[in-house]
């Protein structure tokens, strides 16, 4: 675009007064009775790159988010552009999302706020505007003074001490805050991701998969004539896993064979996914932890440290079928692919 707009510009006979492009929009200002013929020219310029016009009506006109108008005396006020189909619906404040980022919502908005709007008189009318809009999404009073509802400075302080690196927490609420803290009191910064939306639940583009052909799985066998069970992780198809967990060289099959016992094929839960080897051990080992299967003879491809074991137990993942819940724990409704 910048190769064909110089090209456009300095072979046009009359140039606009003033040429503004951000990506593909362009504001131009010139003599209307120009408009024709340079827009023809722009579309001479090259085969696949075509431009259709918009004229500012009732002296305004819309340039991204942006509303120019012009005034009597021939100067430009800005203020902030929405379409006619924008509803106004952000961030509900009772979703199940950090704290922070629903604060962000605010800086966000204010931000574009101060930024575009021209005058005092036009900021004030778009805050109105944003707090009447976040008020209807649940947002209190309180939200537009805590602290965090503030623009921070994006630029480092100059005695601030460095980050020893990052790392990225799936929201649970109650949970991940008490984490945070820990995490980032060693210098580490925190990243927050909501795992569980809406459309995660609700939504599914593909087609089912069978339990048994699923990939990527943290699974667990139930013995059908005991409490045992086992738990483990593979990469492959379930189905060919759970097939050698017949053969009696398996902690699985050896039970079936010693006690006479069997197991459904059909009724082995997943319990989690994940496609990533390291990501996939560490979910075997906190279910294994949380669940103390008697069949596993080990804590599983990453043993997690013995301070882990009070997290676990207050995490729901003790209320697995079959599972015991660690000491010190006590067994709630929080959901398995939440932790």
């Amino acid at each position: 675009m910048e190769n064909f707009e110089e090209k456009a510009l300095q072979s046009y006979h009359n140039p606009p007064k003033y040429w503004g492009r951000y990506v593909d929009d362009i504001m131009v200002i010139m003599d209307k009775a120009e408009v024709d013929m340079f827009t023809q020219h722009l579309n001479s310029v090259h085969p696949s790159i075509k431009f259709t016009v918009e004229f500012e009506s009732n002296n305004a006109l819309a340039m991204l988010d942006t509303l120019i108008t012009r005034t009597p005396d021939g100067k430009l006020v800005f203020s902030v552009y929405r379409k006619s189909t924008h509803t106004d619906q952000y961030l509900n404040f009772s979703s199940h999302q950090p704290l922070e980022h629903k604060l962000g919502v605010i800086r966000t908005l204010t931000h574009r706020a101060k930024t575009l709007s021209s005058d005092s008189t036009l900021l004030e009318k778009e805050l109105d505007h944003v707090k009447k809009s976040l008020s209807i999404c649940g947002y209190t009073k309180w939200t537009w003074t805590a602290p965090s509802s503030k623009r921070r400075d994006p630029k480092p302080r100059r005695n601030e001490t460095p980050s020893k690196g990052h790392v990225s927490l799936p929201y649970v609420q109650g949970v991940t805050e008490a984490i945070n803290r820990k995490i980032r009191s060693a210098g580490v910064t925190v990243h927050v991701k909501p795992s569980n939306t809406i459309r995660s639940m609700v939504v599914s583009p593909k087609d089912k998969v069978k339990t048994l052909d699923r990939t990527g799985s943290i699974y667990q066998i139930q013995c059908k004539d005991c409490p045992s069970q086992y738990i483990g992780e593979t990469e492959r198809a379930l189905g060919k896993r759970v097939s050698e967990h017949k053969r009696e060289p398996s902690p699985v099959g050896g039970h079936m064979k010693a006690a006479r016992h069997s197991f459904d094929p059909g009724e082995v839960k997943v319990l989690d996914s994940d496609s990533r080897w390291f990501q996939r051990g560490v979910k075997e080992a906190v279910y294994i932890a949380a669940s103390e299967p008697d069949l596993n003879k080990d804590q599983g491809r990453h043993p997690l440290p013995a301070a882990y074991k009070r997290l676990l137990g207050s995490s729901g993942l003790g209320s697995l079928p079959g599972s015991r819940v660690p000491s010190g724990g006590t067994s709630t409704s929080t959901t398995p692919t939440q932790c």
